[in-house]
């Protein structure tokens, strides 16, 4: 759902394969918009391979018809193929896709899948794509990068989170305006005026569709934009107030009830974590 209809994500393009034998995988780099601005979301598509979407840099956002991904440096998610996906590049993010087709892969992609990818691994990806070597040997290194990249994910303090969307179009404005705004100060009542919408129905529908309201919802978004603002380097302070927070210290509490630690407690544990350290940008 989010920035598009569902008529657009039924009619997602397919596109052609990225793979080419007796390569096993392919990888493609997606720059941002650059300064503060998002490269605009590509309307939904597929491919007929297995999909590794993953940043490198900054901040990339992956949309499913009904969830959002949102990851940080090294961090990704497997996409099986056919399953309509885009993304979003914000600012200066770098974000980079692999293809890898079924039959290469130790067991079919039947499901979506978080996982991290080792600074390693991403360099020798990106090596591949831009150097010429033996055909035997880049074939023997991308079994072995296939291997390490169906590893089950590492638990990461710093994971950007899953976010919920809800399918029913008739909030598809109101979903869009709170993930590009987080931080917008309007109520919900406000938020719901401005887009033609009753309250009432608008809980109706996230209940149905999400299992919770549109207000836990909506501070689920602002808690996952302010972790990610914090492992970039805000305060905790600014982070909470950017992300729609009134004070700090409601910020605090609104954190720690869904992570179990303090903002600060949270990056500390991130910093000092081995697998976010390794990909630190």
């Amino acid at each position: 759902m989010n920035v598009f209809l569902q008529a657009d994500w039924d009619s997602s393009a397919l596109h052609p394969s990225m793979v080419h034998p007796p390569c096993l995988m392919g990888t493609g780099v997606v720059t941002g918009a650059g300064g503060s601005t998002s490269r605009p979301l590509s309307p939904p598509h597929r491919h007929p391979d297995a999909m590794l979407a993953w940043c490198y840099r900054g901040t990339v956002s992956v949309h499913l018809s009904d969830t959002m991904w949102r990851l940080a440096p090294g961090q990704g998610v497997w996409i099986p193929a056919g399953i309509a996906h885009t993304a979003r590049h914000e600012g200066t993010a770098i974000g980079c896709y692999t293809y890898v087709p079924d039959q290469a892969l130790a067991a079919p992609m039947r499901a979506v899948a978080r996982v991290q990818v080792p600074r390693a691994v991403q360099e020798m990806m990106l090596h591949l794509g831009v150097n010429d070597m033996d055909e035997g040997l880049r074939v023997r290194i991308q079994s072995v990068l296939i291997e390490l990249l169906q590893l089950p994910a590492a638990s990461l303090a710093g994971a950007g989170g899953e976010v919920p969307l809800p399918g029913d179009e008739r909030v598809s404005g109101l979903v869009r305006t709170v993930l590009a705004a987080p931080g917008d100060p309007r109520s919900a009542g406000e938020l719901c005026a401005a887009h033609g919408l009753h309250e009432r129905s608008v809980l109706r529908i996230f209940q149905g569709d999400v299992g919770m309201t549109f207000g836990q919802w909506r501070t689920g978004v602002r808690l996952t934009a302010a972790a990610r603002l914090m492992v970039d380097g805000d305060p905790v302070g600014v982070a909470g107030v950017k992300s729609g927070f009134a004070s700090t210290s409601a910020f605090s509490a609104a954190f720690k009830g869904r992570y179990g630690v303090t903002p600060r407690r949270y990056v500390a544990q991130v910093r000092s974590d081995p697998a976010s350290h390794q990909y630190w940008r």
